[in-house]
């Protein structure tokens, strides 16, 4: 079950792209994660659970979708597939971002890490970071978009890497 806390908040992501209107999504996916506590015992440990749970959240997705009258059906189930399988990929690109994101941002220094920090709490501006250092806020804004170029680069270099990683992998 540590593998379903892990990819809970990205499965919910996918199945909020197949179903737009919040609730119909928060609707799939307690039927998503009750089908997955049930069949749990049906997961191969050596094959990908978000692979797997994704798949599950699909097919959640489509009854859902069948048993919805209100639900206008503007798509043909061949062009929906083509959409889900998309978004699946581009959730992997998403996820693999993320983490080269936590690893990078692990890499700087002590003062930019806390920089970033400040300035990403929730309504914080420049200014408030600014004023809070005892900075200029164009100084400020300066460090931060140095910082955000270096997460940039760092962030494309990792990604580039696994891309290398698993070209070598490949036979």
């Amino acid at each position: 079950m540590t593998a379903l806390m892990a990819n809970q908040r990205r499965l919910y992501q996918y199945v909020h792209v197949l179903l737009p209107r919040q609730q119909d999504a928060e609707d799939v996916m307690q039927n998503t994660l009750l089908v997955l506590w049930n069949k749990f015992d049906q997961f191969d440990a050596a094959t990908s659970f978000y692979a797997w749970a994704s798949r599950v959240a699909y097919l959640e997705v489509r009854n859902y979708r069948r048993r919805n009258n209100r639900l206008v059906t503007v798509l043909d189930e061949g062009v929906f597939e083509q959409i889900s399988a998309e978004v699946a990929a581009r959730q992997d690109l998403f996820e693999a971002r993320r983490e080269a994101m936590d690893r990078c941002a692990e890499r700087l220094n002590l003062l930019d890490r806390e920089l970033i920090n400040l300035r990403y709490v929730p309504g914080a501006t420049v200014k408030d970071v600014a004023r809070r250092l005892g900075r200029p806020a164009n100084s400020v804004s300066k460090s931060l978009g140095r910082i955000r170029q270096a997460l940039w680069d760092c962030i494309n270099q990792e990604i580039a890497a696994q891309e290398n990683r698993a070209k070598e992998d490949r036979p």
